[in-house]
């Protein structure tokens, strides 16, 4: 029997098992500095260095550049928001009432789960609220990026089906539809450090109260008649 070929499989698979638990603590010390320091203020040598690395080139070899880094860590965490959110909507149209209470829903809370995932949930928040502006033009499909990103035509059209259903019109549904992902991530990303902030003092943000006042704002937001003032610039565009 050639015992070279399980030889070298069980070689391949210890490098591997040591190379991907390098990656997870560089994307881990990533997640934390692009949180704290924004991810323009962090250079890939910094991870590196703050990861005990001392290749300082370690997060080039296993990312390429920042955007490969970047894109480990909305992989780690999106396909589970993906599929929360599809299921919801799952839900949602089994049950033949697609209110714009239930989409917001939707919207809001496989997001908002993220809140108690100890492995770099909050970082994450905190870190989209950086590129929501990136994220919500490409779900609009108003612009491109390098990142990859899961298709949002689902939930747009939701969104715009229920507000439709409102009688908002087109142009209004797709700004406060960008408003929305602007709120919902900037609000948990401030809600998150107001709570680190007032830990030490004993204070209680409730969580729980912000994430349903921010489900009540966002349905008042995207439900609202338009204001004479808008409806009249509206009108004056059509």
């Amino acid at each position: 029997m050639d015992t070279s070929v399980p030889f070298k499989s069980s070689t391949a698979r210890r490098v591997t098992s040591r190379s991907a638990a390098t990656r997870a603590k560089l994307v881990s010390v990533a997640e934390r500095l692009f949180a704290e320091n924004g991810v323009e203020g962090v250079t890939l040598q910094q991870i590196g260095k703050a990861a005990g690395q001392s290749n300082a080139a370690v997060c080039q070899y296993h990312f390429g550049d920042k955007e490969g880094l970047l894109q480990s860590i909305l992989d780690k965490h999106i396909p589970r928001i993906v599929r929360r959110r599809h299921a919801l909507l799952d839900e949602l149209e089994q049950s033949g009432r697609q209110s714009l209470k239930a989409v917001v829903r939707a919207f809001i809370y496989p997001v908002a789960e993220k809140l108690s995932d100890l492995d770099g949930g909050e970082e994450f928040i905190r870190i989209n609220a950086q590129l929501v502006a990136t994220h919500t033009m490409f779900a609009q499909h108003l612009g491109s990026t390098n990142l990859h990103l899961p298709n949002q035509d689902r939930l747009t059209s939701a969104l715009h089906d229920a507000m439709a259903a409102h009688d908002v019109p087109e142009p209004v549904i797709k700004q406060r539809s960008m408003l929305a992902a602007v709120l919902l991530f900037h609000g948990l990303s401030e809600h998150i450090k107001i709570k680190r902030c007032t830990k030490s003092s004993g204070m209680d943000m409730e969580t729980d109260v912000f994430i349903h006042t921010l489900e009540d704002g966002l349905l008042a937001l995207l439900s609202a008649p338009m204001s004479p003032l808008a409806a009249a610039d509206q009108k004056h565009r059509i």
